[in-house]
This record gives C-alpha cells, structure tokens and sequence, in this order.
C-alpha cells in the first residue's frame, strides 16, 4: 500500500477494536483511523456504532514508522497505515432494508395481504428517506417510476422509540418513512399487497432518498408533524394498525400529484415467503 500513501483511497473491511485505536481489516491486512491531532480525539467515539460491520472508509492514506523502545515500561507502536479521523467517511456496508416473511391473509381475489418484519438502517450522517412499496405483482411499477399520489395515512404504531410512517395513496402509491442519522428502525407485521397468486419468493425493491417532494411540496410538509424517527426504534405491534392512524391529507380536488425522489438509490431485497 506504500505506493498509495498520500493519495486519497477507499478501503471496504470490517471495523473492529485494535491496539492503536479502531482498525478496517481486510485481505489479512489493515488501516487504523485514529485522530492526528488530540483535539479531534472525540470525533472517534462515532466510529463505535460501526464496530463489527463492514463499511466503506474514504480518505487520505498516510503512514507511520512506527516506534520502538528496549524500555519494558513503554509500549511499542508498530509500523502502520492510518487515515485521520478528522477526514475520512465511514459508511457502513450493510443493506438499508431486511425483511422477513411472516403471513399471508387471502382478501377478495386476487389481492393477497403479506406481512413482513422489517429492520430499516441509515448509517449515513445525514437523515434519509426509505420508501418501501405498498402494492406488489406482476403489473407492479417500482416506487416513483410510474403514477402520482392524491393522499396520506400517517401511521405512528407504540413502542420502543418513536416511528411514523407515511402510507401514500393513489396509482404510484408507496410508504414512507424518514430516518435521522444512524439510525435503526425495526416493525413488525408490516403490510404489502399483493395482486396476484405470489410466487415462492419475491424481489422487494426498496428506494432510499435524501430529498423527497410531493406536488413540488417537501414530502414533511404532508404528514403535518415532523416525521423524523427516533435513531433507535422497535415496534411490536402492527406497524400500520389502524388504531395508530393519527393524520391524514388529500390531494386538492382528489387529483394525483407528481412524485419526485432526488439522488436515490434502488436495490431489492430478496424474500422468501415460505410457503409449502
């Protein structure tokens, strides 16, 4: 990695505890991050939430000698790589979305009710939309790429934590929920309809978003309450029982408005249902 030293690199490993400070292990090898300077030695106590995940760490390379002592009463410090902690950008590897498989109730044909429990991360510094489907089948557009919206549920299911969720309605229906920083959200019986005999295992597309508008209104402005969630949430009830509706809105005159969802991302997460 010499060669690479001073130049601004990105290393994918697993963070964990070392003798110098937090350490990315990978390929039996390792860069520390610690702090340069001792003013920014606070800015490492962040990196804790990381500890046993992979992540992304982005910065400028740098080297040390290390040093040595024939003193039994001194630590020595081995020859290593490092990036300062006061410039390098964590990001963890882990999927933004894992859903699990928990029931199916048969509503008139052909629509099917599927329930899943949902653990939703954002391990970004900044707040983050997840937008998951409300509808699926083979018919099915994905989140944002076909129809508008002409209404809000606002959902805010009890428990540990604070969570709301925005069920939108209309032909480009989707839920909604905002994440603050670091956050971990997790719910249980979360509901996505099915039109159609479901298969033995579904690809769920789920979108994350920093900016997210509604008829060219800030998404926010539609659930009248600030809809940030707590950064530690478990829900064990129905995360849409219809007992924690608390707010809804409608399109002016009942027309769909246009969706805009800025700088997304798109993956799926793969589900199997289970079934025999």
């Amino acid at each position: 990695m010499t060669p690479k030293v001073g130049r601004k690199i990105t290393v994918v490993g697993v963070l964990a505890s070392a003798k110098l400070s937090s350490i990315v292990r990978f390929d039996n090898w390792g860069v520390y991050i610690y702090a340069a300077q001792d003013s920014d030695i606070s800015k490492i106590n962040p990196l804790d939430s990381f500890n046993g995940q992979t992540i992304e760490a982005t910065g400028i390379l740098r080297y040390s000698p290390g040093s040595r002592t024939t003193r039994t009463d001194v630590a020595t410090v081995p020859e290593h790589f490092f990036f300062d902690v006061a410039a390098v950008r964590v990001i963890s590897n882990s999927p933004a979305a894992e859903m699990t498989f928990r029931e199916m109730r048969l509503r008139k044909p052909p629509l099917v009710e599927l329930y899943f429990d949902v653990v939703l991360h954002n391990d970004r510094t900044e707040p983050l939309w997840v937008l998951l489907p409300s509808n699926l089948g083979p018919e099915s557009a994905s989140v944002g790429t076909k129809g508008g919206v002409d209404g809000v549920e606002v959902f805010a299911p009890h428990g540990e934590g604070r969570v709301i969720i925005g069920h939108f309605l209309g032909t480009g229906g989707f839920q909604a929920l905002l994440l603050p920083a670091h956050a971990e959200v997790r719910l249980r019986m979360f509901p996505i309809s099915y039109w159609g005999e479901p298969p033995d295992h579904l690809d769920i597309e789920v979108v994350t978003a920093k900016r997210l508008t509604i008829g060219g209104e800030e998404a926010r402005t539609w659930f009248k309450l600030n809809p940030t969630s707590s950064a530690k949430v478990d829900i064990a009830e129905d995360a849409t029982n219809s007992m924690r509706m608390i707010r809804s809105r409608h399109a002016p005159g009942g027309k769909e408005v246009a969706i805009l969802i800025e700088k997304a991302k798109r993956f799926e997460v793969q589900v199997r249902l289970g079934r025999k």
